[in-house]
């Protein structure tokens, strides 16, 4: 049974790397699609602000810790799993498992480049990852149309690059029509941008940190 976290108001199973891909395997031997997200701080401050990305979040399968701020809102300061997220171990699993079973993803991202850059840095990173589709899933990009592409392609995952609401309003109102096994949002998380070449401005990020911490503070007080 794994242990759980609270921050700010989100639900979060503290499992360390081992004990999420069991969970992973699991899933994708489902029949029905699932979805997995990253939990940095900006996914929780948007949950704190918009009530549908909340709902959005507790209605995953399964919720992975994306950055190490998040482990220490709830009060965890050090050991396996705090080393596991700083390393980004889980992500590292998950896609040498994908190689492993031959398992084909399909990208989704807001623009073209985001997608050839996301592409670049996985198959540079993971070797023999079997990249089988990908789309532009813009504001104004028909979800129809993302649909059919996913869905033509039988990939076994999608890995979703896309931020914000875009991503919620994308999964909530086409759940039923996915043909996968898992959706998995990777949202922003800040080494895999890093790497892949997507720039974030140091001054944002303070602002993200620094904001999340006075929220996290505010939350324990009030409890």
């Amino acid at each position: 049974m794994s242990k759980k976290i609270e921050v700010l108001g989100i639900q979060i199973d503290c499992m360390n790397a081992d004990q999420e891909m069991e969970r992973v395997v699991s899933l994708l031997e489902n029949d029905q699609p699932d979805t997995i997200g990253m939990v940095t701080m900006t996914t929780l401050l948007m949950a704190e602000q918009y009530p549908d990305w909340k709902k959005y979040l507790e209605g995953m399968a399964m919720l992975i810790i994306g950055e190490p701020e998040v482990l220490t809102a709830a009060g965890v300061e050090d050991g396996q799993i705090m080393e596991e997220v700083k390393n980004n171990e889980f992500i590292a699993h998950f896609f040498w498992y994908l190689v492993r079973q031959d398992k084909g993803i399909f990208l989704l991202g807001e623009t073209q480049e985001e997608i050839s850059d996301l592409r670049g840095y996985l198959i540079e990173t993971y070797p023999g990852l079997k990249v089988i589709g990908a789309a532009v899933a813009a504001e104004d990009t028909p979800s129809e149309a993302v649909m059919n592409e996913i869905n033509s392609s039988s990939a076994d995952v999608i890995i979703s690059g896309l931020q914000g609401l875009r991503q919620e309003r994308l999964v909530m109102e086409n759940r039923h029509l996915i043909d996968c096994r898992i959706w998995f949002c990777l949202g922003e998380h800040p080494e895999i941008q890093s790497e892949a070449g997507v720039k974030s401005s140091w001054l944002g990020t303070l602002l993200r940190k620094s904001t999340f911490k006075r929220l996290a503070a505010r939350y324990h007080n009030e409890k």
